[in-house]
């Protein structure tokens, strides 16, 4: 009878952590809307922050484009296949975490391929794949819950919006 006492207890004891864990870090889901020239081009919503952790919200739409590149290091040549990622992409993700407020940190890129050129020396050339469009890298912003914010992506043409609120689970 004793153990079976220690046994409910015990998981009394889980039970009640895992609800006070709960009520403390409400899930936080994030609504994102992509905008060009005033036009919806992506919209979604993803829950990026939860009891078990943290996870981004990804987008793409395009392709990798291969290019090779060229190193000489001292006496000795080495090639290297690579490639860049042209198109449509966008990543919300959770930087820090509370109850009520969450820091992101945004990558947006919308790029078109406009071609490779050869650079380098005649023994050892690498390609650089050219592309035009936006590319805004790590821009960072706190979002509070309920709040609805604009993020500066550097590009008249473009326009991305953010909703941070409590994911209704």
């Amino acid at each position: 009878m004793n153990s079976i006492s220690k046994t409910l207890g015990a998981i009394a004891i889980c039970a009640s952590a895992i609800a006070n864990a709960s009520a403390a870090s409400p899930a936080q889901q994030v609504d994102v809307s992509f905008y060009k020239d005033g036009h919806l081009v992506s919209a979604g919503t993803s829950i990026i922050a939860h009891e078990f952790g943290q996870n981004p919200f990804v987008y793409s739409s395009g392709t990798h484009v291969g290019f090779g590149t060229c190193h000489v290091e001292g006496a000795t040549m080495r090639l290297q296949s690579e490639s860049r990622f042209v198109g449509l992409s966008l990543v919300v993700k959770p930087v820090d975490v509370d109850a009520n407020r969450v820091r992101l940190s945004v990558t947006a890129q919308d790029t078109e391929f406009v071609g490779k050129r050869d650079v380098g020396t005649a023994d050892c050339h690498s390609e650089v794949v050219d592309v035009k469009g936006l590319e805004a890298t790590n821009v960072t912003l706190d979002v509070a819950d309920g709040q609805s914010v604009d993020v500066p992506l550097g590009d008249a043409h473009y326009r991305l919006v953010l909703k941070l609120h409590h994911a209704d689970l």
